[in-house]
């Protein structure tokens, strides 16, 4: 085994279970310049498709300059790392306007964490200061998904169906297939007076078929949504890797639902260019962006953010 697999194997996995250990990993890996793609191109992925530069063009030549330039910064930031950065600190990593961005966020973050009950591990940026993107998008975007179903696949412990709440979801539909995660889900609605009526939580994952993977039940978003009259105004989507089997899953309540689409695509390959190329591919009349929501880890949190191009007007 080489240097490089034994540090991503056996060392990585242990840095991330201890206070500060993301931190230590992202730093040891600068330093050592033979360690740089300290995991494959992707976090938590086996896979290790790289995009050059003109790919990506290629890939998303329909999107705004800006969302390409992120696409491609994201892609660079999964092999390249300063070196000889021994301590990680924002100035080695970001420009003058994303460390400001940074200043700015860190301390209202830290603020609602400790207000909501969750540890750093347990609740990011991404869902308890961007919303998954709700906070900062337009106001015409807010009314048009108001009163609706809100999809949260990838429950975790419940931290992004809180923050939901302030968008006047009908109700927050929750998928979670791991059952420690649901029992901390609901210690937080409880911690937090979550209405019980404001919610609803699924034990099973959504992919595109239904089946048993990797000792989790499946199920697909088109079969569950079904059965409910209101449509589905949110769908957000966090789920490790199976993005592009979730989206494949929920064509019909898409076109029916015509949904804001909050979609993670930094997991794998199949994520990163497969979940834009297949919505694109349905002629669905969608506005595309990409989005970074967490500027404190540049080569994580990247996702499509997607909605009607008839709500702009």
């Amino acid at each position: 085994m080489s240097l490089r697999s034994f540090y991503a194997q056996k060392v990585t996995p242990v840095l991330r279970r201890i206070p500060w250990g993301e931190r230590w990993n992202h730093a040891l890996v600068a330093f050592f310049a033979d360690l740089q793609t300290f995991q494959a191109v992707y976090p938590y992925s086996a896979q290790n498709k790289f995009f050059p530069e003109q790919e990506i063009e290629s890939l998303f030549q329909e999107l705004s300059p800006e969302s390409i330039a992120l696409a491609k910064r994201f892609m660079m930031w999964q092999v390249h790392l300063p070196k000889n950065a021994f301590f990680i600190h924002p100035r080695h990593f970001y420009t003058a306007d994303e460390h400001a961005e940074y200043k700015t966020l860190l301390p209202e973050y830290r603020r609602v964490r400790k207000k909501m009950g969750f540890r750093a591990e347990e609740a990011g940026v991404e869902s308890l200061y961007y919303h998954h993107g709700l906070r900062f998008c337009p106001e015409f975007v807010r009314k048009n998904i108001a009163d609706k179903y809100f999809c949260d696949v990838g429950g975790w412990y419940g931290d992004s169906a809180l923050v939901f709440a302030e968008y006047r979801p009908k109700k927050t539909i929750i998928f979670e297939p791991v059952a420690e995660y649901r029992k901390k889900m609901m210690r937080s609605f409880e911690k937090n007076s979550f209405p019980s009526e404001q919610y609803e939580i699924y034990p099973f994952a959504l992919s595109d078929k239904n089946e048993l993977h990797d000792n989790m039940l499946c199920c697909t978003l088109d079969e569950i949504s079904a059965g409910y009259s209101t449509p589905f105004g949110v769908l957000k989507a966090d789920i490790e890797g199976m993005g592009l089997n979730f989206v494949k899953g929920a064509e019909k309540t898409i076109r029916r639902d015509r949904p804001l689409l909050s979609l993670s695509i930094y997991h794998n390959a199949d994520e990163f260019a497969g979940i834009y190329q297949l919505l694109q591919s349905w002629d669905i009349n969608y506005h595309f962006e990409l989005k970074q929501f967490s500027p404190l880890v540049p080569w994580m949190e990247l996702s499509l953010f997607a909605y009607l191009a008839e709500w702009m007007k």
